[in-house]
């Protein structure tokens, strides 16, 4: 598993210089893959540490989007070139950066040259000028550069490197060059910076800066003095007063607008192509239009200026592209009723621009629409169902409770009736033993004889249930041929007595008449049987 977080790559192929930088937020990534569809991603070995091998993005939401190797199934592991870069960041390929900004700066003035990158690789930049000089941007922050050395013709320092005060008051100043962050497709772009002794480094655009037969001038300010000038004990001669140097700038001119100024228009432009600004492009490209227009330009200016128009032409239509081809492919999820991600997002800031057509606004705000709707029907469903799932919930929490109670009722009635089962199963010796005697003594007996004569306190307050129950019990034991006991408790034929006499022989199995007066004469006849057997 690959656990570097791999922030830069070359585009192309491995030997490739053309870098590019990974975006960190998970909606700028997707444009970014729109935007380099048929790009390949490299772990260049102009990158220090790279390996060669290609890359892909990690989209992710718990850490930054970065670059991964791709795994290669069949390489082995001493085949492989090992990757140094682990713990890189995004300033991993500033001097890759660097050589293009200083390689663009260079041909908007219509100079040639020859650009390198010195071992070790990252720790500088060579330019050699088609006049022979040899600029060099200086980036070890480790070691200085060697001031004194003649085939130099001008350094100039990148970020992190240190200039002792006894040099820069012998030079007189020092020239700086910086990146300035990201921008959303993962572009960063140079600032050059002037440093004097006691001062702090006034930075500015690149494009400020022209190369003239005697160094580096700013736009604003005349040249600054050199070491040959801030001291007559200095015999070293710099080396380009030891070879003839051939003055690139052209004749001047009487042109309403200055040629210093020009190259400044074009560096607005690829500044505001790399800020991805449609409208700053627009902008420098009208300031182009009425330099092209301007009849003092010469044909070498005229070309460039052509040239950086021509450029913004192309990145508009490249922004027109990838306009169409992200509402295409936002309007493809829509329609496959996917998750439309940062498309939607993306969609919209793009037809905000000046140049988007009617047309492809209509669509994106009817997707927009759509997709608001399906959210809002998202929102009514979910709401809908967690309405469901509560009222489900308090049916449920009901339901349990009122079967918590009917289990309750149910436990209650058992210990209940197991404690009135215990009480009537206490009294039956006592009741058949008081039926006994009356038996013996040819009586009958009434519930209240019955709690007289055996002195039971607990055959008072018997319900009609209980004494069922209870004579039952009573009458278990007794033998299929002999009268119950209950028959000596049907005094006077009660309705009572009669009911109570049916329940208990139904219970035990016992047939009785259904018409109470035949059942009172068969419990006369039980009685008198019963009477004889236990007299």
């Amino acid at each position: 598993m690959d656990t570097r977080l791999i922030q830069t790559a070359v585009l192309g192929n491995p030997e490739s210089d053309e870098p590019v930088i990974c975006p960190e937020d998970p909606e700028e990534l997707v444009a970014f893959r729109l935007e380099h569809a048929e790009n390949s991603w490299w772990c260049g070995i102009n990158l220090p540490g790279g390996c060669g091998r290609r890359l892909t993005t990690r989209l992710c939401t718990d850490k930054i989007c970065h670059f991964a190797h791709v795994p290669d199934p069949h390489a082995t592991t001493g085949s492989r070139r090992p990757c140094n870069r682990r713990l890189r960041g995004k300033e991993d390929a500033d001097h890759l950066f660097i050589r293009a900004d200083l390689a663009r700066w260079l041909r908007q003035q219509n100079i040639e040259a020859d650009l390198a990158l010195p071992d070790p690789l990252g720790s500088a930049i060579t330019a050699r000028l088609d006049d022979g000089r040899l600029l060099v941007v200086h980036l070890d922050t480790v070691h200085a550069p060697a001031w004194d050395d003649e085939e130099v013709w001008e350094h100039i320092l990148g970020p992190g490197c240190r200039i002792s005060h006894e040099v820069l008051t012998r030079r007189g100043h020092v020239y700086r060059i910086r990146m300035e962050g990201t921008s959303d497709r993962g572009r960063r772009f140079s600032v050059a910076g002037i440093e004097r002794a006691g001062e702090h480094t006034r930075w500015f655009d690149l494009t400020n800066l022209t190369v003239t037969a005697n160094g580096i001038d700013t736009v604003d300010e005349a040249h600054s003095p050199r070491h040959e000038q801030a001291t007559a004990t200095d015999t070293k001669q710099p080396a380009t007063e030891q070879r003839s140097i051939v003055t690139v700038t052209p004749p001047s001119s009487a042109a309403p607008i200055p040629r210093e100024q020009r190259p400044s228009t074009a560096g607005r432009l690829d500044n505001a192509i790399y800020e991805e600004s449609p409208a700053r492009v627009k902008s420098a490209m009208f300031s182009l239009e009425d330099a092209i227009a301007n009849d003092g330009v010469e044909s070498d200016e005229m070309a460039a200026l052509k040239a950086a128009y021509a450029r913004g032409q192309r990145w508009l239509e490249k922004r027109a592209r990838l306009r169409r081809t992200v509402i295409e492919q936002l309007q493809e999820r829509v329609d496959a009723r996917r998750d439309p991600g940062g498309l939607a997002r993306q969609a919209l800031d793009l037809v905000g621009e000046q140049d988007a057509t009617d047309e492809d606004r209509a669509k994106v705000e009817a997707i927009q629409q759509h997709l608001q709707r399906e959210a809002r029907e998202r929102r009514e469903a979910e709401s809908r169902r967690k309405s469901e799932a509560d009222r489900a919930a308090r049916e449920g929490m009901q339901r349990a409770a009122k079967e918590q109670r009917l289990a309750f009722d149910q436990e209650s009635a058992r210990r209940e009736q197991e404690v009135r089962s215990a009480r009537l199963k206490s009294l039956v010796p006592s009741v058949r033993g008081g039926l006994k005697r009356a038996a013996g003594n040819g009586e009958m007996r009434t519930w209240q004889e019955l709690q007289r004569k055996t002195g039971t306190r607990g055959l008072k307050g018997l319900s009609y249930e209980e004494r069922v129950e209870l004579l039952v019990l009573v009458g278990q034991k007794t033998p299929a041929d002999e009268p119950l006991w209950s028959v000596l408790l049907t005094a006077h034929g009660d309705r009572e007595a009669l009911a109570i006499h049916r329940a208990v022989a139904a219970e035990l199995g016992r047939d009785v008449a259904e018409n109470d007066l035949e059942l009172i004469a068969e419990l006369t006849a039980q009685r008198a049987e019963l009477h004889r057997l236990h007299q």
